[in-house]
């Protein structure tokens, strides 16, 4: 029956349902399957057509396609069979570059480019897809979000730098929908590549992530990773590297409550996003001396520090450094007893976190909101932030739920902060 089918088909359907066989599945889209096969998206779309109507290929959701297990490893035996090698490695090589151009752009949409990577050009034959916003971009790495994880752990032999490049890409992404330990896999692969073709740029940008999710996840070796990072980023002279090297050790400062060493890590990254000349670095850096600043108990000089970080996140057009200014404010006048003004803060950074589809960092500004609620004696909103915050926690399975439960537990019975909780409260 496969066979049969498979013969029916033209000529150009039946390379395109062979070179399925190489893609990273489980399915694929229109425009991916036009950069697999070399050729323009209409005569793409009549292929796949054809292939759909000889039952080799389904269209599961409108606009994508998967096949079979078994038709997977028929085309598989194809594709080995009937084309030659370096066809193989052309169609793979077009498809990687999709997927990293792509998601490249992607990317560049969720962070303002704040380190980007330098990419060559896409192999000839290769139509990324073009993205415009925000929303846009959401939209395509949630389409394609196990294509991408496929693509960075089953990348073939000679291919080493689409993997961590590709799997750079991913982190912002991934981190806020807290997808967390499949990043951490992702980026151990592309940690691996580069180690593979002794590439320091790409050890130093994988063990940047490394850290970055180790430390989400609670692991102790994200200082490791850290430490390597900054080493091999000095050692290459990339100044926004290291500085987002150094933002990221000021947070795990933060987290073990060294508040000097935490603002010590922000200037640094200050220093080096400054020297890079890289502005979209410099606000969220100036943010970061603000929120410690704040954490030191210097609330007015962290206000006028959080405010330029404002300023100059909206001249960059930057939404996630707005979102985060926006929420340094909230907890800066929360703390100088003005919770009205927090609560306004707050608001506007939960909407752009939601804007952003940062689901994390709405958790904790979602906290934070149910905080300055409380402290002006309206618990019904309290609870519905802490309500929100919660569901957020739980839904990223991340260990912040466990003490915010407790607190909404704690104020439902009217006990001071500072009550234990027993497992009847």
């Amino acid at each position: 029956m496969l066979s049969t089918s498979y013969q029916a088909l033209s000529p150009d359907a039946a390379r395109l349902f062979r070179l399925l066989g190489l893609h990273p599945g489980p399915d694929i889209s229109l425009p991916a399957a036009a950069s697999l096969a070399g050729l323009p998206r209409s005569r793409t779309g009549a292929l796949l057509t054809e292939l759909t109507r000889a039952s080799l290929l389904t269209q599961h959701v409108p606009g994508r396609y998967a096949c079979h297990d078994l038709l997977r490893v028929h085309a598989t035996e194809l594709v080995t069979a009937h084309d030659s090698d370096d066809a193989r490695r052309s169609a793979v090589h077009r498809t990687l570059d999709h997927y990293l151009h792509t998601a490249h752009a992607a990317d560049t949409l969720l962070t303002c480019t704040r380190d980007p990577i330098v990419l060559p050009p896409a192999h000839p034959g290769t139509t990324p897809e073009e993205l415009t916003d925000h929303r846009g971009a959401l939209a395509w790495f949630s389409a394609e979000q196990a294509v991408l994880l496929g693509a960075v752990g089953r990348s073939p032999a000679g291919f080493d730098t689409h993997t961590w490049q590709l799997a750079s890409t991913l982190i912002t992404f991934l981190d806020r929908t807290g997808h967390w330990p499949a990043l951490n896999t992702a980026l151990t692969s592309a940690l691996r590549a580069a180690q593979r073709q002794d590439d320091r740029s790409g050890q130093a940008t994988s063990h940047r992530g490394l850290g970055f999710v180790e430390s989400r996840l609670g692991h102790p070796d994200a200082q490791y990773h850290y430490t390597r990072a900054r080493d091999l980023f000095g050692e290459l002279g990339d100044r926004s590297g290291q500085a987002r090297v150094h933002q990221e050790l000021g947070r795990i400062s933060l987290g073990e409550g060294h508040f000097d060493e935490a603002l010590a890590h922000a200037r640094q990254a200050l220093a080096h996003y400054r020297a890079a000349r890289n502005r979209g670095g410099e606000a969220i850096a100036l943010n970061h001396v603000g929120r410690y600043r704040a954490r030191l108990g210097d609330h007015r000089r962290a206000l006028a520090d959080c405010r330029r970080a404002l300023a100059l996140a909206e001249e960059t057009e930057d939404l996630d450094g707005q979102a985060y200014a926006w929420d340094a404010l909230g907890y800066i006048h929360h703390h100088l007893g003005d919770d009205a003004r927090a609560v306004d803060c707050y608001r506007t950074a939960l909407e752009l976190f939601r804007r952003t589809g940062d689901r994390y960092h709405e958790a904790g500004s979602s906290a934070d909101l149910g905080d300055a609620h409380h402290a002006a004696a309206d618990l019904d909103a309290a609870h519905r932030a802490w309500a929100r915050a919660l569901t957020l926690f739980d839904e990223l399975g991340h260990p912040k739920a466990a003490p915010l439960r407790s607190k909404i537990r704690r104020t439902l019975d009217g006990l001071p902060d500072d009550t234990p909780v027993t497992a009847q409260t």
